[in-house]
């Protein structure tokens, strides 16, 4: 964004979250006050609430790829006889479900960067072109090979929508409301995508599985054309002062200091739109491809940064969280088919998809509970603090779906093994509940780390879109094998153990995560301001 209208020093900063530092007495600069640690802010002067990052005069800022990947658990029934004929083994049939995951994160590690470096609407439409491209070509796919081929570049250009979108809603959107409109954003998702999930097995069945692809490179193709005009780019250079942040070093000539740095705007007192020195934003400027000049430095640190975040405690483990909740639903979703159509349940291949129905339920219990929930907690927190709001804070609800989750998966075990023990219904709350534990673990993940290292939102969303995806891919590569040697319930009852154990490691990360981020944030604060990066 643009520079910020300059406003005067903020009286409510709690000098127990913040330092005094000077320049030692070489430029006369007078004594200013900075955050001890990296994404601590102040949000609340406990009457109004402050805009973090600060906005601009500038009036030009402002789901069904993943039901292509893990919604074909639904037509595994279609496919086993067929490819089983021609000498593919089970374990092969799930590579159709495992193998898109982790090229999902091969996804994110390469298109990420290449956003950050060119701008976030051209590679958010080059993906759905890319996702339209294989869904066709998955459709007509005349044996087990080529359809793996094809399901590998839908998860490459799927992966998109766990990173790519996150990050330009946390863009345009407040540190205050950030959570409510990812969990937005979550919710319609999963919701689209759950209906479309929930019909694959009538839908194939009726029209058959390859015209199922079809169907869904029509709907991408509707959505490509819609974001067109609707979708303008989020990429805007903003200070680190903008969100409440300082560099080591003062900034060079032209740069915004410790000094004379805006304070926070408040909700009520937003700057008026400046059309006199800013172009006025019309609905051609927001279907520019290409807003501003590629910055190839950005990419590149993006790329870079992201191994070096990864090495962070509170960062390693939220995407080992992510990732195993992921997993753990993957393996739900190519396992659940065969157990209902088995006895006693004997449900007809058509039926199978109906087992997603719960995540449906999922959508609008999480919405309040992790999106508005979430929100309400920190700025409750940060009234409590003296105004300064403390991400960790975004962890507080985490141990909710994280037990349903634990409980969800042991059910799924149990059932598996006794079948004959358990109604059906035991498998579509698994299969809902179990997906709240990866909402609520995503959903936490994001928010903390994003409002943690807010210079450092590229990294970020590749660590937790992309490891996750390799480590989703561990988890749930040998599935098959798993609970041949295992059973349902050894296999799932381990699950839930890992679970539980990375939600108990969550504990010390609340506790100490300031402690962390006082340490990491001297390799996440750049030396001088001049550059307002988002990756380095």
């Amino acid at each position: 964004m643009a520079k910020e209208a300059k406003h005067a020093e903020s009286e409510t900063i709690s000098a127990e979250h913040y330092e005094n530092v000077s320049d030692g007495g070489e430029t006369g600069m007078k004594k200013i006050q900075q955050p001890k640690a990296i994404g601590t802010v102040t949000i609340t002067d406990m009457k109004d609430i402050f805009l973090v990052p600060s906005p601009s005069a500038d009036p030009r800022v402002s789901s069904l790829s993943l039901s292509l990947v893990s919604g074909f658990g639904g037509l595994l029934g279609f496919y086993i006889p067929q490819y089983a004929e021609k000498g593919a083994t089970y374990a092969d049939i799930t590579a159709l479900m495992t193998y898109p995951s982790m090229f999902m994160g091969i996804g994110n590690l390469i298109c990420m960067p290449l956003a950050l470096a060119i701008g976030r609407r051209p590679v958010f439409l080059g993906s759905l072109l890319l996702l339209i491209a294989g869904a066709v070509a998955a459709a007509y796919a005349k044996d087990y090979n080529t359809h793996l081929g094809m399901r590998m570049l839908l998860g490459l250009a799927a992966g998109q929508s766990e990173a790519l979108v996150p990050m330009m809603i946390q863009e345009i959107h407040f540190v205050h409301e950030r959570s409510t409109f990812l969990m937005w954003q979550s919710a319609v998702q999963t919701t689209l995508a759950a209906v479309y999930t929930i019909f694959a097995s009538p839908i194939a069945q009726a029209i058959g599985p390859g015209n199922w692809y079809i169907l869904g490179a029509g709907l991408c193709a509707v959505t490509f054309l819609v974001s067109i005009p609707f979708v303008p780019e989020s990429r805007y250079d903003r200070s680190l002062a903008a969100y409440g942040q300082f560099s080591r070093e003062e900034g060079g000539e032209g740069n915004e200091s410790r000094e004379t740095a805006a304070a926070p705007v408040k909700l009520t007192d937003r700057p008026a739109l400046d059309t006199t020195r800013y172009k006025p934003r019309t609905v051609w400027s927001d279907m520019q491809l290409m807003v501003g000049k590629a910055d190839w430095r950005e990419g590149y640190y993006g790329f870079i940064n992201t191994f070096q975040i990864l090495l962070f405690p509170n960062v390693f483990w939220a995407f080992c969280l992510n990732g195993l909740t992921i997993g753990v639903n993957i393996a739900i979703g190519t396992t659940y088919a065969g157990l209902v159509a088995a006895p006693p349940y004997n449900w007809p291949d058509s039926s199978a998809s109906y087992v997603n129905a719960g995540q449906i339920v999922v959508a609008f219990v999480a919405l309040p509970l992790l999106g508005n929930g979430s929100d309400f907690i920190i700025k409750w927190r940060a009234r409590r603090n003296g105004g300064v709001h403390e991400p960790e804070n975004r962890l507080l609800l985490l141990w909710i779906p994280l037990i349903v989750g634990v409980l969800a998966s042991n059910l799924y075990g149990q059932a598996g093994s006794h079948p004959g023990d358990y109604h059906w219904f035991v498998f579509v709350f698994a299969n809902a509940g179990y997906y709240f534990a990866f909402v609520g673990a995503n959903i936490a993940a994001i928010t903390y780390l994003l409002d943690s290292y807010p210079t450092r939102s590229g990294p970020v969303l590749v660590v937790i879109t992309a490891f996750r995806g390799f480590v989703s891919f561990g988890v749930s590569y040998g599935v098959s094998k798993f609970i041949d040697n295992a059973g349902y319930d050894g296999s799932f009852g381990t699950y839930a153990g890992l679970t539980a154990l990375l939600g108990l490691l969550g504990i010390p990360i609340f506790i100490y995560g300031k402690r962390i981020r006082t340490f990491t944030g001297r390799y996440a604060t750049k030396e001088k301001t001049g550059h307002p990066s988002m990756s380095h």
